[in-house]
């Protein structure tokens, strides 16, 4: 058997009751986190091209977010992945370096609209997308991106097509062409880091596009390869120089549910940057380092992974010194430097005033970088900061397990917080708690109807003005010098 025929096998007609109440359970929370960060997106206009353009396509069953109006599956499942990771503010499947909720929750809501299925049913669905995209993952964490492509642009595409494939009920022939299909939807430059611009956002909501439009081709007769994945030209050899083969499944523990180990972010940045956020603020908290008092340290120094270097410390003139909210998520120095001054890291850290803040400039100068293979990684993010000062003192804080790995979880009351301050600002906080019980109701048969509605309901158009600028809206981060 092929990788896909493996994958077929083993999870596309899975029947619903083989889904433990406890995986429909997380996946739900995964719902209520994405939900956030995208309603957060959407009401202060990051990440809304594709809302737009969607908005222009007449009309269809699945709610465009934040919109309160309906779109086709295909259109809504573009945008909403877009507003989803819009601001790197979406979790992350550490082990498999994928950001499997951005793909996975659109293509699930979409279809789950479209095709009238149960609460527990798109949860079942979305479980076996994030199977899907944390093997494929597992089998080459890192490559992908060393070789120009982002993983969860790539693989994510097939995490979709799970998902569509399982909604739209093909065949197990079909939905093997389907994979087939998708591999030819797959893509995602990295090029975005040349110059901050916006085009990272694009890459999971193109994804579940793709992984629609493959299973709607196959069930069209439509056939793609069975080798898709460990063929002379397939997914692996052709984007991460990678020679892989169905027997490397075996060293996987595939009954492992891997929705368990998706991460929420506490902060609105490239996960890379994370760890040293945490540890600077554990260093200004005991005092070890002071904004006020930032002419005494001479260097900061940061001890992490090689897998971090080329996302958020080089080029090292272009992290120092930020032009686009972009550029500023995928600099550690910048980041860093905006948590030493305002002692957090939130959404509104990366307004234009912020970006150019002329302390925040002058202490990025001084974080430098060591390579070291830190054993934590990739199953989380760790990351060592030490601080020098004039007279010779020195004082470090070492994360071992970023704040949302499995290590090191935020809680359900955690997550509740963060969906809150993404939207209450905007929704309203009434109607803001209403759409997380209804998104807390789904593992039950017959949620899915107040679920809809009340995301149909989620109206940020409605009343307010067009322009909606970010430091106008309060989503501060609500988890300073947690470590």
């Amino acid at each position: 058997m092929t990788i896909s025929e493996i994958l077929v096998d083993r999870w596309h007609r899975l029947p619903l009751s083989a889904f433990p109440r406890s995986v429909l359970q997380r996946t739900a929370l995964c719902f209520e986190d994405t939900l956030a960060v995208s309603l957060a997106s959407a009401s202060i206009g990051v990440g809304t091209a594709a809302s737009r353009v969607a908005a222009r396509s007449g009309t269809g069953p699945a709610t465009l977010w934040g919109t309160g109006r309906g779109v086709s599956a295909g259109e809504a499942s573009m945008a909403n992945g877009m507003l989803a990771h819009a601001m790197d503010y979406d979790d992350l499947h550490a082990a498999s370096i994928m950001h499997s909720s951005a793909v996975v929750v659109p293509t699930a809501i979409a279809l789950g609209e479209q095709q009238s299925v149960s609460g527990p049913e798109m949860l079942a669905a979305a479980a076996v997308g994030y199977q899907v995209a944390a093997v494929l993952g597992r089998l080459a964490p890192g490559p992908f991106q060393e070789h120009g492509f982002q993983s969860t642009a790539v693989l994510g595409t097939f995490a979709a097509t799970a998902i569509a494939a399982r909604l739209l009920r093909l065949t197990t022939a079909e939905a093997v062409s389907a994979y087939g299909i998708a591999g030819s939807m797959a893509s995602g430059l990295m090029e975005f880091l040349s110059d901050g611009s916006d085009v990272k956002q694009m890459h999971p909501g193109w994804s579940a596009h793709g992984g629609i439009r493959a299973a709607e081709l196959a069930a069209a007769g439509f056939k793609g390869p069975a080798t898709v994945f460990e063929g002379r030209f397939g997914v692996f050899r052709s984007f991460a120089r990678v020679s892989t083969d169905a027997s490397r499944l075996a060293e996987l523990q595939l009954d492992h549910w891997e929705v368990e180990d998706m991460a929420p972010k506490p902060y609105p940045a490239c996960l890379c940057v994370h760890p040293q956020v945490q540890a600077v603020l554990e260093l200004r908290a005991r005092g070890d380092i002071d904004p006020d008092r930032i002419d005494d340290v001479t260097e900061i120094r940061c001890d992490v992974p090689h897998f971090y270097v080329p996302l958020v410390y080089e080029p090292a003139a272009a992290k120092r010194a930020v032009r686009t909210p972009y550029e500023g998520r995928f600099s550690a120095p910048y980041c860093m430097a905006r948590a030493i001054v305002d002692g957090t890291l939130g959404v509104a850290s990366f307004a234009p005033d912020k970006l150019s803040d002329p302390r925040v400039t002058a202490i990025a100068a001084k974080v430098t970088y060591r390579e070291e293979a830190l054993p934590e990684f990739p199953r989380s993010f760790p990351a060592r900061v030490t601080v020098e000062k004039r007279d010779g003192a020195r004082a470090t804080a070492y994360v071992a397990h970023n704040l949302g790995s499995p290590a090191n979880p935020l809680g359900i009351e955690q997550i509740d917080r963060k969906f809150l301050d993404c939207t209450a600002a905007a929704l309203g906080e009434s109607t803001a708690r209403d759409l997380i019980l209804a998104i807390r109701g789904l593992p039950l048969v017959g949620s899915e109807s107040t679920f809809f509605g009340r995301l149909r309901s989620a109206d940020l158009t409605s009343g307010r003005q067009s322009e909606t600028r970010v430091d106008q809206v309060v989503l501060a981060s609500q988890f300073e010098g947690s470590v």
